[in-house]
Formats: structure tokens, sequence, C-alpha cells
């Protein structure tokens, strides 16, 4: 059975979705932003978790006419 759960990436400190006994599971999954591994104790399938707001709003680039 699958499991779910939400937790930073502890390098980049980006928001992500552990799935743990997903299919495409690995013990070394890395994170989706700064490609480093991710030590797990279980099979986890790491991906950004964009269904919250970030905790600092991403500054946009100003466009130069």
């Amino acid at each position: 059975m699958a499991r779910a759960s939400f937790s930073p990436c502890p390098h980049c400190n980006a928001a992500l979705v552990y799935l743990e006994g997903a299919a495409g599971s690995t013990m070394a999954p890395k994170c989706p932003r700064c490609k480093v591994e991710i030590s797990v104790a279980r099979a986890t399938f790491l991906m950004a978790d964009h269904s919250r707001p970030a905790a600092k709003p991403i500054p946009r680039a100003k466009l130069v006419p």
C-alpha cells in the first residue's frame, strides 16, 4: 500500500511529496529541483508539491522593452 507525506528537500528546502511504495519508487530518489539524492528508509518516488503556495512569493523578472 502506498503512503504519501509532505516534507521539504533537506538540501534546497523545496516542497516535496514523498510517495512511499508507489510504482517507480527507488531507494535513492533525486530531488526534482536540485537533483541531489535524498536518503530514505523505504522505496520512494519524489515529486514537487505545487498544491500549496510557496512560503515566500517568487519575484518575477522585469521585462525590459
